[in-house]
């Protein structure tokens, strides 16, 4: 044997040694992107479950203001404001309750608000939603 087939054993071994090293490394390094990857879907859900209470909250405020406010004689005899009543009764109505992709949420909730304000000071009324950040439950 000489001296360079000893330096390629050698060079066979350590390939051997580095390569289990290598594919140490590759596979801590795709489970470190993994796991950052489930710690943002965490804090995706989160973050969904976080703005639909705050929705849910808010079409709730709706709901109650305009049911009382349609139970009110003053409503009854001024036309533009049933008209108004049973839009948004019908819309939240129809506002989903469930997540669904084909429907755009926000814009939904825009016209609520919308037809609300427009509800609100056709009537006079001082009901206004104030969003708070702090969540209890």
């Amino acid at each position: 044997m000489t001296s360079e087939d000893n330096g390629d054993i050698n060079d066979v071994f350590e390939d051997i040694f580095l390569t289990e090293e290598r594919i140490i490394q590759e596979h801590f390094h795709h489970g470190l992107a993994d796991g950052r990857q489930e710690r943002s879907v965490q804090e995706a859900e989160d973050y969904g479950h976080k703005k639909g209470s705050e929705i849910g909250r808010e079409i709730g405020f709706y709901h109650t203001i305009v049911t009382e406010i349609a139970s009110q004689p003053e409503t009854a005899a001024n036309e533009k404001a049933h008209t108004l009543v049973q839009e948004l009764l019908a819309a939240l109505g129809k506002y989903p309750r469930e997540n669904d992709p084909a429907v755009d949420l926000l814009h939904d909730l825009q016209r609520i608000r919308n037809t609300y304000r427009r509800l609100c000071a056709l009537l006079k009324l001082p009901y206004k939603y104030t969003q708070t950040n702090a969540l209890s439950f």
